[in-house]
């Protein structure tokens, strides 16, 4: 029972695998994944502001 239970499954995954629509749609999952999990780091090529460069220009009158 078992056996043919697995010999099933692997029939059908043998199916969805030759399927052009189903591989297209298996990619665009795997790709979808990719990106939730491993997003793309930001490019932030600003350094942080100093407080000397916040305060620039300003007169504390000391």
């Amino acid at each position: 029972m078992l056996q043919e239970k697995l010999e099933r499954i692997n029939e059908l995954r043998k199916q969805a695998m030759s399927d052009p629509e189903f591989m297209k749609s298996a990619q665009a999952h795997a790709d979808a994944i990719k990106h939730e999990y491993h997003p793309t780091p930001s490019k932030r090529s600003k350094k942080p502001k100093t407080l000397s460069d916040i305060y620039q220009g300003y007169d504390f009158g000391i």
